[in-house]
């Protein structure tokens, strides 16, 4: 068996996928997956009886983590990955901004506010775990985030800020929720491998949200 440490491509949950099985499920979420839509945080094996949890593979440090009344300002880590423990609130504005190494980002449940740009140039950037808690993300959060692919907006999301996503040339999959209302200027500039969007019925729409190519259907 070729046993690699990942994180579910459904639900984001830290887990342990043997690459040998086409297909495997989640004992976090209980839904199947296609192995190789995992997102692997190791790239060597480990031994298939190797112990593994969230709180072991990396909860991140303090040390690398500046944090006031409960919002993150900065993240002063260089890790590929992230974990943030349930004492973040908020991530602040530019909190992780041009981390040039982080590939993975899991956010706690706690977490209830994304602010602007926080996450902005991080272009190595691949997966998020996004709660549903967040009500709020800021203008420009995820902009050059040109490793990107997909993203799904959290169900207590109503507007998609201003260049939220500017520049996110590998961006090819948004899945809006049901509590959308508004899409603001240049949300998705620049973000040319986007060819469609399903946008919940009566959301508004901004000029200049999307590119001019994409095929926008309201359902």
């Amino acid at each position: 068996m070729a046993m690699n440490h990942a994180f579910c491509p459904l639900c984001g949950a830290v887990i342990t996928v043997d690459r040998s099985q086409e297909a495997m499920i989640c004992p976090a979420c209980g839904r199947p997956f296609i192995s190789a839509q995992a997102v692997f945080a190791d790239p060597k094996p480990v031994q298939p009886t190797a112990t593994f949890s969230k709180k072991e593979f990396s909860t991140t440090p303090l040390s690398d983590l500046e944090i006031e009344y409960g919002v993150l300002r900065r993240y002063k880590g260089n890790n590929s990955y992230v974990i943030l423990p349930d004492c973040i609130k908020e991530i602040g504005s530019n909190a992780f901004l041009a981390a040039r190494n982080l590939r993975i980002a899991v956010l706690p449940d706690s977490i209830t506010k994304i602010g602007a740009q926080a996450f902005s140039e991080c272009r190595q950037l691949v997966k998020l775990r996004i709660p549903d808690t967040v009500i709020l993300i800021g203008k420009g959060a995820f902009s050059g985030c040109k490793s990107l692919t997909e993203f799904t907006i959290p169900n207590g999301i109503q507007t998609v800020a201003g260049d939220t996503f500017w520049g996110c040339t590998a961006l090819k999959s948004v899945q809006f929720p049901p509590s959308l209302r508004r899409i603001e200027a240049n949300a998705f500039h620049g973000c040319t491998a986007l060819v469609s969007a399903e946008v919940p019925a009566g959301t508004y729409i901004a000029d200049g949200a999307f590119p001019v190519q994409t095929s926008i259907t309201q359902i």
